[in-house]
């Protein structure tokens, strides 16, 4: 294999922020061929404008850089080739991907490596595929998958998969014929891996002609039953803890609350005990749906849990766009146990198909009853795999480049490496990842929101009260026309008295709580950007003042 890296010579002294990325791009190609025994060549070139290298470079893919104060165009990019006819292109070694350096290397090594990719089948429901009518693209978690491997998108009734399929994908699947249901169970039956999405409501599903779609919910009702797994498609989790904040219009105004049915997982949902699961430190599921077992004989594992204060609510509820969503966990029912948004089942399962194939299929392996060996993945979320919940797009260097705030896609294609049978790349994916909320912060905010609901409750039970309590004195006064006696004006005085110290109170409760947060967020300022820095500088100057001091050389020695 043949790495050729084009890096301009005028690169850093036009921008000399990137020399510290620029050395460790280089030194880590170098170690990269050092530890291949020859397999493995490196060759560092600089593009001279109107050169046989920049036109090499320009055809293999390579991106121009325009940079401020540099006279010519420069680049900074990798072009790899191997024995065969094989050839990969890094366009631009971005600074806003260092973190993935080490990922996006190992990946172009192993693809150039592996002369036939391993195939993957894929059922898909929610329009990873994009859709040109619509407009909307194809979606980073199949261009990912893409690149890694065959990827074959089945539509319609499925009767087989394709010959050498290692993994079969069910994302969002809605009204699977028998036909497909027989072969997905037959298939898991003869111990092949199989990944499910289901959702109870698939927010970035579109309908026809780009309308929201009528029903938004899936499920694989059949299969989950025969195999042990209790999935309720009209239930979503609601959980306060991991509450992703979001801007909803309440009773006239815009207000900042968490929506508990849009969760954002760090690693104490996930089961970081696992190696493909070891360096996700951000998931995000909206309105996902849980898992239980239900008897049978399968192993079910859970590999991402909600905490022990969610609470299942009704999806059509949480996926109310205008409703509150505070109101989900109120209204909501507490579940025996944590509810399990992701699971791995096996063991023992038995077919869904115990009669044997379903008219109209086509399946022509004979039938199998049970399977000791089954390997299968469910979610019960599958907005997850849509850009919307991991990915924004950003410009560097004048190419748009996709960044993740969330390791869907890491989870995704680690998920399906260890369902194939490997895990080559599953320890290098996440480390780009580094979502760190301020976390006693928001659970102030938390803490503050509840407790201002709680008093804009109470402030409103009491208003529909005194209205109550106005609508019967006038009832009883002779209806709308008639006057009010002193008595009643008197206690009309008396509520709006009692509704005035009440806004009084919720405005000092609400100010009081937003003053604590600012009071903190203020603090955490400080430290950083004043006290840290004053302590950096103190702890060098305190070691320089403590080193040993070199005698001065004496007059003979001089």
């Amino acid at each position: 294999m043949h790495l050729r890296l084009y890096q301009s010579a005028g690169l850093t002294e036009a921008a000399p922020q990137l020399a510290g990325h620029a050395d460790r791009v280089r030194g880590l190609l170098q170690t990269y061929a050092d530890l291949a025994d020859g397999r493995i060549t490196l060759e560092v070139i600089d593009p001279q404008p109107y050169s046989d290298e920049e036109d090499r470079a320009v055809g293999f893919g390579i991106n121009r850089i325009a940079l401020t104060g540099a006279t010519e165009p420069t680049f900074f990019g990798l072009a790899a080739t191997n024995s065969t006819d094989g050839r990969k292109t890094i366009p631009v070694f971005s600074p806003d991907r260092e973190a993935w350096l080490e990922y996006d290397l190992t990946r172009l090594v192993a693809e150039l490596g592996q002369p036939v990719k391993p195939k993957i089948a894929v059922l898909d429901g929610i329009g990873l595929s994009g859709d040109p009518v619509t407009g909307q693209p194809e979606q980073q978690s199949l261009a990912m998958l893409r690149e890694l491997y065959d990827v074959d998108v089945l539509t319609g009734d499925v009767n087989s998969f394709p010959e050498g399929t290692q993994v079969v994908t069910a994302i969002h699947p809605q009204g699977l014929s028998e036909a497909t249901l027989y072969a997905l169970d037959q298939w898991v039956m003869g111990g092949g891996a199989f990944m499910a999405f289901v959702d109870p409501h698939a927010e970035t599903q579109i309908g026809p002609r780009g309308m929201p779609a009528p029903d938004a919910a899936s499920d694989l009702a059949t299969l989950f039953e025969a195999w042990g797994v209790a999935y309720d498609p009209t239930q979503a989790v609601a959980d306060p803890a991991y509450a992703l904040t979001t801007i909803r219009r309440i009773n006239g105004r815009d207000v900042d609350v968490g929506n508990p049915a849009w969760l954002r997982l760090d690693p104490g949902a996930i089961d970081t005990g696992r190696p493909t699961l070891a360096r996700l430190s951000a998931l995000v599921m909206t309105s996902a749906g849980s898992f239980a077992p239900a008897g049978g004989s399968a192993g079910f594992t859970p590999l991402v849990t909600a905490s022990d204060t969610a609470v299942l609510a009704d999806a059509t509820q949480a996926a109310d766009r205008f409703g509150d969503p505070r109101d989900l966990v109120a209204d909501g029912t507490t579940p025996e146990a944590a509810p399990v948004l992701v699971a791995h089942l096996s063991g023992t399962l038995t077919t869904a198909f115990p009669e044997g194939k379903p008219e109209g299929s086509e399946w022509t392996a004979a039938h199998i009853a049970t399977t000791e060996a089954a390997n299968v993945m469910i979610s019960a979320d599958a907005d997850m795999l849509m850009d919307r919940n991991w990915i924004q797009q950003r410009s560097i260097l004048g190419t748009t480049i996709p960044q993740a705030f969330a390791n869907n896609g890491d989870f995704f294609l680690n998920t399906v490496e260890h369902m194939a049978g490997g895990a080559a790349l599953a320890d290098l994916r996440g480390r780009a990842i580094d979502w760190r909320p301020l976390e006693r912060i928001e659970a102030m905010q938390r803490s503050a929101e509840a407790t201002y609901r709680a008093t804009e409750q109470a402030l409103l039970d009491r208003i529909a009260e005194a209205e109550a309590q106005l609508h019967d004195l006038a009832a009883s006064e002779g209806g709308d026309g008639a006057l009010f006696n002193a008595e009643v004006v008197a206690q009309a005085e008396d509520l709006r008295a009692d509704l005035l110290a009440a806004r009084a109170e919720l405005r000092q409760v609400q100010y009081d709580l937003r003053s604590d947060v600012e009071r903190l967020q203020s603090w955490v300022t400080v430290i950083n950007v004043g006290i840290v820095p004053v302590l950096a500088a103190l702890l060098a100057l305190t070691f320089a003042l403590r080193r040993p001091k070199r005698p001065l050389p004496t007059r003979a020695e001089a």
